[in-house]
């Protein structure tokens, strides 16, 4: 997932440059050819580099198709009423474009094994190449033609090599032990001097990748760490699948219900946001709304994650984070573009794409790490409680074999699988425990956002202007 996005995320600030140089319906068959036959590659084979590298490859075209999409819809739109109905579109695409693969992987995966999955990627990449076949015009162009001079190669390799080992240690940090591991320290290192390079060369040449300027506009690094937010509390919602599979012992079909509250949820909430967006109400007030919705979702999970329960008992909550996800996502991009310079308000979208890909790898760091730390300290009381002296222990262990005896298992039988149903039994209640541990830290953390955006009043009077050269992210 990492290779993909950041690859997707270093290319579209090349791919800026580049599909004014190729005519677009040339460039889109191209990545769709380049695309299919990466996923042949990945359906014929099993082997992990060979994989990696055309995972990387498919985060090109996707950048690819991006850019095409982006440049066929959003510079035809004139008005600011077209451009805010586009935008809701477009991330509400984006929102539950991975509850519908979810669906559509959990169906594969269920009849079939995991490269079919390809195979029916393929069989949507020939349906796609048809529609572009059929409907567009192979001369015409979204701009006159520009030669690919003074485009910044270097700082392309510099960008995407920063990305990839960022990603890397924030993934496999944890395992390889952070910076007691060599290679770990010796990534870091690496990193910072691609960084260095990276900044000192864009701010020397004419024409940069990304034009650093942007940041000194004070409201769109509010905007960006907002962004940035968001993603940390968007990817908490892995456990709460995993408190399903684990837990109430789900597999990915009974989970599907669960998808479909997300996408009800968000398609809903993006719909009435919009309108909200339309009718001129306060964009920040909009965002305190959507953190309050996340809010009310995390209190849920607090209140109702136990070892018993059922996935019709966890519909309402996930439709509350669909929700808050779709009141949230709409207008922290409106507010970060409304506050960059039109100049130079394309490279609001390539630092955007830039924050989105960080906050959801810091999101998996942040998942891995807090983990770790609540269920080593619920172990820890639960070691102090499961001990010899404790004569609970024993009656516990007895109501357990004579489950199993009368079940029909012979006492030998009873007493050897009693002890691995309550280590089973435990095991449940240590991740439901940190499950709730996790919750309330990403309570308390809304909370903290809710109250600082209170007590903010230079980013209140943000004025939502969508022009021409605003692209999305």
């Amino acid at each position: 997932m990492i290779v993909v996005y950041g690859s997707t995320v270093a290319f579209l600030a090349l791919d800026f440059r580049i599909v004014k140089y190729f005519a677009p319906r040339k460039y889109l068959i191209m990545a769709l050819a380049i695309n299919a036959t990466c996923s042949i590659i990945c359906f014929h084979f099993k082997n992990w580099a060979l994989f990696v590298i055309c995972q990387f490859v498919q985060g090109i075209t996707c950048a690819l198709m991006s850019g095409i999409v982006l440049q066929l819809t959003f510079p035809r739109l004139q008005s600011t009423r077209a451009r805010v109905i586009a935008y809701s579109l477009l991330y509400g695409s984006i929102q539950i474009s991975v509850q519908f693969y979810s669906i559509y992987a959990s169906i594969v995966l269920h009849f079939y094994d995991f490269n079919c999955l390809f195979y029916g990627l393929n069989i949507t990449l020939i349906i796609l190449t048809f529609i572009v076949l059929l409907t567009m015009n192979s001369k015409s162009r979204f701009t006159k033609k520009i030669p690919l001079y003074q485009v910044d190669w270097l700082g392309y390799l510099f960008y995407v090599s920063f990305i990839l080992i960022l990603g890397y240690i924030l993934i496999y940090g944890r395992q390889l032990g952070w910076f007691d591991c060599p290679l770990i320290v010796l990534l870091s290192f690496t990193s910072l001097i691609i960084f260095i390079l990276f900044v000192i060369r864009e701010l020397k040449l004419k024409r940069p990748l990304i034009n650093l300027e942007i940041f000194k506009v004070k409201n769109f690094v509010v905007g960006l760490l907002l962004l940035f937010t968001f993603y940390i509390f968007k990817g908490s919602t892995g456990l709460a699948y995993g408190y399903l599979e684990v837990i109430l012992g789900n597999d990915p079909l009974s989970t599907i219900p669960i998808w479909i509250a997300v996408i009800m949820g968000t398609v809903l909430s993006m719909f009435v946001t919009s309108r909200f967006v339309l009718m001129g109400y306060n964009l920040i007030r909009i965002i305190i709304v959507g953190f309050g919705f996340m809010a009310l979702y995390y209190a849920y999970m607090i209140l109702f994650i136990s070892v018993q329960g059922e996935t019709i008992d966890f519909m309402l909550p996930m439709f509350i984070y669909g929700a808050a996800t779709g009141v949230l996502f709409v207008p922290i991009v409106l507010f970060t573009t409304s506050a960059a310079p039109p100049k130079i308000a394309v490279n609001a979208s390539l630092i955007g794409v830039f924050a989105r890909f960080t906050g959801f790898t810091a999101s998996l760091m942040l998942n891995t790490e807090l983990q770790l730390f609540f269920k080593s300290a619920v172990r820890e009381k639960v070691r102090e409680t499961l001990a010899e002296i404790n004569p609970q222990l024993p009656v516990t262990l007895m109501d357990i074999q004579n489950k199993y005896i009368n079940a029909g298992s012979d006492i030998y039988t009873a007493k050897g699988v009693s002890g691995e149903y309550l280590n089973r039994l435990v095991g449940q209640q240590i991740m439901a425990r940190t499950t709730r541990d996790y919750y309330d830290w990403m309570f308390v953390g809304v909370v903290c956002v809710i109250t600082l955006l209170l007590l903010v009043p230079q980013i209140q009077r943000v004025v939502l202007r969508l022009k021409k050269g605003n692209m999305p992210y």
